[in-house]
């Protein structure tokens, strides 16, 4: 079991068809669930799913159980800057699943200085499923959220490729 303190998670929103939906905590019999979070844990971001946290009397959460969801593998991260105003920044990000039979989860994203860190993640099968285990290609778009940010030059690493841009 692990205090809460060590990890900073960021709720996500699952994505179902074209609609994005909250999918929100629930506390219940003093157990904290969280469909999904993300987290940087020893400067790596990993993601997970059905977080469950305990909380004791004095309001402290401990980490009761959670599913770690695998990273896909990630290819090339190319920043687009829309010269808009306001100006907008997203990632175009290619890879693959791990297999035809997942799903991407809604990305995490972590700001730091200068610095973005992005957690792409996989579901996983259920109990029951199978499916052939080949690579799946996928392309995909991440917003960045670069409001109230100052001039000057950006790091980004999605799964551990990096990119940068300039404000």
């Amino acid at each position: 079991m692990r205090k809460l303190s060590r990890y900073l998670f960021i709720l996500c929103l699952g994505i179902n068809s074209q609609f994005i939906t909250a999918q929100p905590a629930i506390f219940e019999n003093n157990i904290l669930n969280i469909p999904q979070g993300a987290a940087i844990v020893n400067g790596e971001p990993a993601y997970y799913n059905n977080i469950q946290l305990i909380s004791d009397i004095e309001g402290n959460f401990t980490l009761l159980a959670a599913q770690q969801s695998n990273l896909v593998s990630v290819d090339s991260v190319v920043v687009n800057i829309a010269e808009s105003l306001p100006i907008q920044v997203s990632l175009r990000v290619s890879g693959n699943k791990s297999i035809p039979c997942v799903n991407l989860q809604a990305p995490a994203v972590f700001r730091d200085g200068f610095g973005f860190t992005v957690a792409l993640a996989e579901t996983m099968l259920g109990p029951a499923e199978t499916c052939i285990a080949v690579l799946d290609p996928f392309e995909t778009d991440i917003a960045l959220d670069i409001t109230g940010l100052d001039s000057g030059n950006y790091t980004v690493s999605v799964n551990g490729i990096e990119a940068s841009f300039s404000l």
